[in-house]
């Protein structure tokens, strides 16, 4: 383990990136912000400037200037298999060269992956397939509102459902122009979107039962469904209060409103049951997507039969020339074959839990305040008394307003471990990585905690 003295000296130019800054202005004349995401841009992405890759294999990802890092990346979370995972790559390889990539027409690879679901997924009876999970929670919006009549959708503060305009409201609001804490207010995420989407929508604070139960009880005539991130995934990994999610449940049965679970990141992710098995809670609706591809672009909505009955019908359109597609249904599949072998969940799980007991252990040492929040293979550290438990306390909270886990990130990936950028990401763990990148990960951690310690000093 270095000594603090060699921590300082290894912030040298040893870390070379002139490679990607290159890329990164080349790109800016052609790409607009130089990007393809906003979430590679600066801010808020990778500090300084984009990093370029050349190639990833395993738990391990090299950029154009020859560095190499432990990913905690992983594509933003897809990757559970790791990069290039051999028995996926060749499946698909074998798709391509033997069969196509999209027909858009039927095929068997469809309803395989379709009978995948189905037999994990406790919610969902039915699926349609989509290209992401934006699209997913677009057509999860049109089916609760198709097959209960009602326009009013109620969603929380500080949740992200995609960046489609119906939905992308309250992600991340400036707390001064969110309204009262227990009486939010619609606040559109970026320019461009109207105001009348706002309209449809009403916010509320994330595990504050009392207030979610007064709104459904009093607007229940106009709501159509509730839809929630089971984990906070795009929060930090917050997680719901105890009994939280299954109350969330009883009162939207009660008041005959449909609850939708986006369990874009967690599907697959904490279990092949996502956290809807983690949690013992059945929702209505279950949008997909990220890990349940292991790295390929797929999307997926199911639900119950009560709700899934109108788009079989037609009476609900869904729609989509690559839904279901070769490549995506072929790749579920492999996915699911893999993840489903014995002992897989429970690996991954010790490998987040020895990251995380290893991350507070530095941090202890260092006399760092640091808390840790998610579940299983997606976790992040907090470097403050206590985890927040919804979004304002963790927009106002000193790990996220004094930047202490940014300093962290970029003292990590100046030593080899790439995260995705922001305390309101997760560090994501593949079944390719080992006990000795974690062990590695909690030393460098370490070293870039001693700078982070003389920066809060």
């Amino acid at each position: 383990m270095a000594t603090e003295a060699e921590a300082k000296r290894s912030v040298t130019t040893e870390y070379v990136t002139s490679g990607s800054k290159r890329m990164h202005e080349r790109a800016r004349s052609s790409l607009a912000g130089g990007v393809a995401s906003v979430a590679r841009a600066i801010p808020p992405g990778p500090w300084p400037y984009p990093i370029y890759l050349d190639r990833g294999e395993g738990s391990h990802i090299w950029d154009v200037d020859g560095n190499e890092y432990i990913d905690y990346n992983l594509a933003h979370g897809p990757l559970i298999l790791g990069h290039r995972p051999p028995e996926l790559t060749a499946a698909m390889v074998d798709i391509l060269q033997t069969r196509g990539s999209t027909f858009a027409l039927g095929h068997d690879l469809e309803y395989l992956a379709a009978e995948q679901l189905v037999a994990h997924v406790p919610s969902v009876e039915l699926v349609r397939f989509t290209n992401s999970g934006t699209e997913a929670v677009l057509a999860a919006l049109r089916f609760a509102r198709g097959a209960t009549g009602r326009n009013k959708v109620v969603r929380f503060e500080g949740h992200y459902h995609g960046w489609g305009d119906p939905i992308h409201w309250s992600h991340r609001p400036l707390v001064a122009a969110a309204g009262l804490a227990h009486a939010p207010r619609a606040v559109a995420a970026t320019n461009g979107i109207p105001e009348s989407y706002g309209a449809e929508l009403i916010i509320q604070p994330w595990n504050d039962l009392a207030v979610l139960e007064r709104t459904l009880r009093t607007r229940q005539h106009e709501i159509a469904a509730v839809i929630t991130e089971p984990i906070m995934g795009n929060c930090g990994g917050l997680l719901p209060a105890p009994g939280y999610l299954q109350q969330v449940r009883e009162l939207t049965a009660k008041y005959g409103i449909l609850l939708i679970f986006d369990e874009v990141i967690t599907g697959f992710r904490v279990g092949l049951s996502g956290a809807q098995g983690l949690f013992g809670v059945t929702p209505d609706i279950t949008t997909l997507a990220k890990a349940i591809g292991a790295g390929y672009p797929v999307g997926a909505v199911g639900g119950t039969h009560k709700v899934m009955d109108f788009v079989a019908s037609h009476q609900i359109t869904h729609a989509g020339t690559y839904n279901g597609n070769l490549v995506q249904t072929g790749a579920v599949n492999s996915a699911v074959a893999q993840l489903a072998r014995p002992g897989v969940y429970e690996r991954l799980t010790a490998l987040g839990d020895r990251l995380r007991a290893g991350l507070l252990k530095a941090a202890s040492e260092l006399g760092i305040p640091a808390v840790t929040t998610g579940v299983g293979p997606m976790l992040q550290i907090w470097f403050q008394e206590k985890a927040p438990t919804n979004y304002r306390e963790a927009a106002l909270g000193p790990s996220y307003t004094q930047g202490r886990q940014e300093l962290l990130r970029q003292g990590l990936q100046k030593r080899g471990v790439m995260l995705l950028a922001g305390q309101f990401s997760n560090w994501y763990i593949s079944t390719a990585h080992s006990e000795q990148d974690i062990d590695t990960t909690i030393d460098r951690s370490r070293d870039a905690m001693i700078e982070l310690k003389d920066r809060l000093a």
